[in-house]
């Protein structure tokens, strides 16, 4: 167990460290947050019911479907996987500490936003702190297992960006964060429910907020839970279908 944390202490410094991880976890997301919770709470106050619920979904999918592929593309790319296996640690070992590290500190990134909303635009607390959590945990595991997916399913860091981008722009413009996705035509609403973000705002709203949603919010959060599960298992196995070749 000493060696676990002693390892997790190690990759959670070797990411701030990384210039391209430190953008993606910390600096961009909270850059975007401070000025669009401006632009937002000044236009539409509606907007600060949910603010942090929206800014916390924009900034973890950021972080972890942008932040996290390259680097697992970089350390098969570099050979690091094939020195950790040869030292004697398998490399699911490598992947589990990488995750959760990858979850510190979108957490961290996460209760900041939580924190300052109220405080720097007037938003809205959740009404159950609990299912804010909740919720909240839920979005983590499934984004980040996304990104883990993308990571071994990702020939180079080229296609792993293009996978990413792919997942990122869809998030931030067909799962309601930015607007409501009432106001989206029908053809534009189906890749929307595609997306984990969809079902874990719909439960933001409907479980945290007490606001009325489109989609019954315990069933939003089991399918954005079974994403999740889903997008682990596939990781899983395309790590060991390629595990032999590392």
């Amino acid at each position: 167990m000493n060696t676990f944390f002693k390892h997790l202490w190690i990759q959670f410094k070797i990411d701030i460290r990384e210039r391209g991880t430190l953008m993606t976890y910390y600096l961009v997301p909270l850059i975007f947050y401070f000025i669009m919770g401006a632009v937002f709470s000044s236009i539409n106050p509606l907007a600060r019911q949910t603010m942090a619920a929206t800014m916390v979904i924009f900034a973890v999918t950021m972080g972890a479907v942008l932040g996290t592929p390259v680097p697992i593309v970089k350390m098969r790319e570099s050979g690091v996987l094939r020195a950790y296996r040869v030292c004697g640690i398998p490399g699911w070992a490598v992947f589990f500490i990488y995750a959760v590290s990858a979850f510190l500190h979108l957490l961290i990134v996460s209760i900041i936003i939580f924190v300052t909303t109220p405080l720097l635009f007037g938003a809205s607390y959740p009404q159950s702190f609990f299912a804010y959590f909740l919720v909240l945990f839920i979005l983590l595991f499934a984004t980040i297992s996304l990104g883990l997916f993308i990571g071994v399913a990702a020939r180079n860091q080229s296609i792993a960006m293009m996978l990413s981008q792919t997942i990122f722009l869809p998030t931030v413009m067909l799962s309601g964060i930015m607007f409501p996705t009432s106001m989206l035509p029908v053809p534009l609403r189906m890749p929307g429910r595609l997306l984990p973000a969809t079902y874990i705002m719909q439960s933001f709203s409907g479980f945290a907020f007490g606001l009325p949603t489109d989609i019954d919010a315990t069933l939003s959060l089991l399918i954005a839970a079974c994403i999740g599960v889903i997008a682990a298992g596939l990781t899983v196995v395309r790590f060991r279908a390629i595990g032999k070749s590392i």
